[in-house]
């Protein structure tokens, strides 16, 4: 989901709760993290932004390669060579659940009434040009943009939302486009939703 803190639903400084999967700001002394780490006795917390895990309340850093698995399923990383190898080596994964998937070929959440851009992003996603363009983070990451320039976001929700489709090391054989679609509603000003049916992809839409 979008990288907010449930209680005080700020992005600043979240970190990610690993026993229940909820989100909470900070992580210092009287913090939502600290709070819930005291409150339910839920210890480790991974911050969304630098990806590094933590021990809560005692608040010391967590070091231990198992751990790698998680921070790659929430930023996977693609080499050239590997981009140009999709076509050619189709290749089935197993998800952390047991399933069977093929990459660039799993399902995408149903939030509400999105399945209509679901199938909009699963079409552009199996695009090769605009798919290896989006897979390898670098061709964008330094485009210059005006200040307060808030539709790069598409762009960088669109890349991430493309990395963890094609992601061969998923944990399930889904995705959410959560913050995909939260940024199409931010950039569009309101004018596209995700809670009507079609509100996405309307006639004078995508």
């Amino acid at each position: 989901f979008e990288k907010l803190c449930s209680i005080s639903l700020s992005h600043i400084n979240v970190y990610a709760c690993l026993v229940c999967g909820k989100y909470f700001q900070g992580r210092g002394l009287k913090s939502h993290a600290y709070i819930h780490s005291v409150q339910l006795s839920h210890h480790v917390f991974l911050n969304l932004h630098t990806l590094k895990f933590y021990c809560l309340p005692d608040n010391y850093e967590i070091i231990d390669s198992s751990l790698e698995d998680i921070t790659y399923v929430l930023k996977p990383t693609f080499t050239a060579q590997h981009i140009a190898h999709l076509d050619k080596q189709a290749k089935l994964s197993r998800a952390y659940d047991g399933t069977t998937y093929l990459p660039g070929i799993v399902g995408l959440n149903n939030i509400k009434a999105n399945d209509y851009a679901n199938a909009v992003l699963q079409a552009l996603s199996n695009v090769p040009p605009l798919r290896n363009y989006f897979l390898e983070e670098e061709n964008y990451r330094r485009i210059q943009r005006p200040p307060g320039d808030i539709m790069f976001l598409l762009v960088q929700r669109f890349g991430e939302l493309m990395r963890k489709l094609w992601n061969p090391r998923n944990f399930k054989a889904h995705v959410s486009p959560h913050e995909m679609l939260q940024a199409v509603v931010l950039c569009s000003k309101k004018n596209f939703q995700i809670t009507k049916q079609g509100g996405l992809l309307g006639v004078q839409g995508w």
